[in-house]
């Protein structure tokens, strides 16, 4: 892998949305989901510095001491943002302005089945594609996506596709990037030519409602029940 370094952006805002305004303190894996996010990121060698934009007091103070975690408070999302939870492109824009570096990577910060192997596998991905590419393999960005196959109806019930199409759905998990590519791009993380990569099904489970939480505790408590997703 080239000698290059991430700097990663995370937002964890104290009150996310209204259907589930206290689910990054939610506790899965004995531990607060912000905390569990967190972690994730803490693990990666190539990040160097984790930028976590929060109005939180109790995230600034667990991480005051951190040589890594930068806490800081620059953007304040809007009440669409926060239900989507998305990594929008208006939030990395306000970080960038506060933070140096050139090649970020940004997580989505409620999916705690997010594999550590899916995180590594990305940053390979970019290496090998957007900083280091071989020839006729150059891409700008990285980031994952859902694949869907469904068969698709009108209003009307009539078919507009009788087989059964992959769609791709940015889940907002993760992305890759760099500054030069995201300016270029009109502020935007996903460039001209991005490379997808997708991610399990499991991986997407966004604490976003209180049946998911709890449907996440239930899959994390009982781990060995799910040798396929978990290993063994």
């Amino acid at each position: 892998m080239d000698n290059f370094s991430l700097t990663a952006l995370i937002s964890i805002p104290e009150e996310a949305g209204y259907f589930f305004p206290d689910r990054h303190f939610q506790r899965i894996s004995h531990s607060s989901l912000y905390s569990v996010m967190i972690d994730k990121l803490e693990a990666i060698p190539q990040v160097s510095k984790i930028i976590v934009n929060t109005d939180s007091a109790r995230i600034k103070s667990d991480y005051s001491r951190s040589g890594k975690v930068k806490v800081i408070n620059v953007y304040q999302a809007e009440p669409q943002e926060i239900e989507l939870e998305l990594t929008s492109d208006r939030t990395t824009e306000a970080l960038l302005k506060h933070v140096e570096g050139e090649h970020f990577l940004q997580l989505g910060p409620i999916f705690p089945f997010l594999k550590q192997q899916t995180i590594d596998y990305m940053i390979e991905t970019y290496d090998k594609h957007v900083v280091n590419p071989e020839e006729g393999q150059r891409y700008d960005s990285v980031f994952s996506i859902r694949t869907l196959n469904r068969r698709y109806y009108d209003s009307d019930t009539d078919f507009i596709r009788e087989d059964r199409p992959n769609t791709f759905v940015e889940d907002g998990i993760l992305h890759v990037f760099n500054r030069k590519t995201f300016l270029a791009g009109g502020n935007r993380k996903v460039g001209k030519k991005p490379y997808t990569c997708g991610i399990e099904e499991i991986e997407n489970l966004a604490i976003d409602s209180e049946e998911n939480y709890q449907l996440a505790v239930f899959i994390d408590e009982n781990r060995r029940r799910f040798p396929r997703v978990f290993g063994r």
